[in-house]
């Protein structure tokens, strides 16, 4: 009996270190593979990846120390120019992958949303077309997906979304058609969602305020259409958000009752945006952008605007607001850029304008309604140095309107 035994153990101690041994060299021939379809810049990695050294110790390959497993594949900036392997998608242990700003083609292998570890999958900045694999929002695991610039086309997967683990999906600047599904608030871990520069329509679904863990969300120059939801607004962790160069419409709306925002940009210019600058805009206490231009706003600035007390850039230009310019907007003293050409203001520019200290920009091109004397005190502040000479030492205009129209500081 005890022979056996002994036989049995022996048997797998000659076994383990086979099983091992093809192991490793499933991924190396992965590899190789792969550079089989890459070629680089002095022919880099011929070069280095030979068979004379271990592929563990190949530039930009990662291996686990005990199982001797790739664990991470990172070639980033090397001008490398191919398509990707297949063979990727046999690296059973790959957690990393990062093929950012390179020149590589052809599509992106379906079996890389099938890696059971992947963790990160950044081909950033290349030249990958076809679509986006639906395994990619179905891994339980994935961390990063980072795909933009580049000439991915097709739409995202519409059917239900498993990422638990996602915090970052960037796909800007492709050719990305479709909407955003309801199913991207399963995703309660992401932190930073951009599909800037695509072609996405339909709304952005109400679904989205669901994540709340986000920290940015960039949707500019898409073809989206409808409301902006009022539930960005209670995400907590939320630092920007920029939705410009869409066809948003309806007002801003912020949920009454208190609202704990650490929101630093928000940024919804040129789109149809319409209705009043929200009478609650001071729940924003954090914000250092507002940028609403080129929409179709009306009423007045709030009274109260002074509240954005971290406020460093307000940019109203081309809307349809009208009233008379706060004096409380002199108490933002962080203020840098007030830019409220083309619309409709009135009555006197507020001499409390005069203090603010770090003002670089102001411009009330085609505001022809407001009269009176500019006040001195603006061309005193410590930026003015910014302002035409002219501008500087003509304390003495006699008209707002002029100083808008001659000088309109765009």
């Amino acid at each position: 009996m005890e022979k056996h035994i002994f036989l049995l153990i022996l048997l797998f101690l000659v076994q383990f270190p086979i099983s091992i041994a093809s192991s490793n060299e499933t991924d190396q021939q992965a590899l190789l593979a792969f550079q089989n379809l890459i070629t680089s810049p002095n022919q880099f990695l011929a070069n280095n990846w030979t068979k004379n050294a271990s592929f563990c110790s190949w530039f930009g390959v990662t291996c686990s120390t005990r199982r001797l497993r790739v664990v991470a594949l990172a070639l980033p900036n090397l001008q490398l120019q191919g398509t990707i392997s297949l063979s990727l998608a046999n690296l059973s242990f790959l957690r990393e992958l990062n093929l950012e700003n390179n020149l590589c083609n052809g599509g992106i292998p379906y079996g890389l949303g099938q890696l059971p570890h992947l963790r990160v999958i950044d081909f950033q900045n290349n030249q990958l077309q076809g679509s986006i694999p639906i395994s990619l929002f179905q891994h339980q695991r994935v961390r990063i997906i980072s795909l933009a610039f580049n000439e991915l086309s097709g739409e995202m997967w519409k059917g239900p979304w498993y990422v638990p683990e996602l915090k970052v999906l960037d796909l800007a600047n492709n050719s990305l058609t479709g909407i955003i599904p309801p199913y991207v608030g399963n995703a309660t871990k992401l932190m930073n969602f951009d599909l800037s520069g695509s072609r996405i329509n339909g709304t952005i679904p109400m679904e989205i305020g669901n994540l709340s863990q986000l920290a940015s969300l960039s949707l500019v120059d898409n073809q989206l259409t409808g409301f902006i939801p009022g539930s960005l607004f209670n995400i907590s962790s939320l630092l920007g958000v920029t939705l410009g160069l869409n066809h948003l419409s309806g007002p801003l709306l912020l949920d009454e009752g208190n609202i704990e925002s650490n929101l630093k940009i928000l940024s919804i210019s040129f789109n149809q945006i319409s209705g009043r600058i929200p009478s609650n805009i001071c729940q924003l206490t954090q914000l250092k952008i507002l940028s609403i231009s080129f929409n179709s706003i009306t009423g007045d600035i709030p009274k109260n605007i002074g509240c954005l007390a971290k406020l460093e850039m307000f940019l109203i230009s081309e809307n349809a607001i009208s009233g008379t310019i706060p004096a409380s907007l002199g108490n933002i003293s962080t203020l840098q850029h007030f830019d409220s050409g083309d619309n409709r203001l009135e009555g006197q520019v507020p001499q409390e304008l005069g203090k603010l200290s770090n003002l670089r920009v102001l411009n009330f091109h085609k505001n022809f309604n407001l009269i009176g004397q500019i006040p001195k005190a603006i061309f005193n502040t410590e930026k003015g140095q910014n302002y035409p000479q002219t501008i500087r030492n003509r304390a003495n205009i006699p008209s707002a309107s002029f100083l808008a129209q001659k000088y309109p500081c765009r």
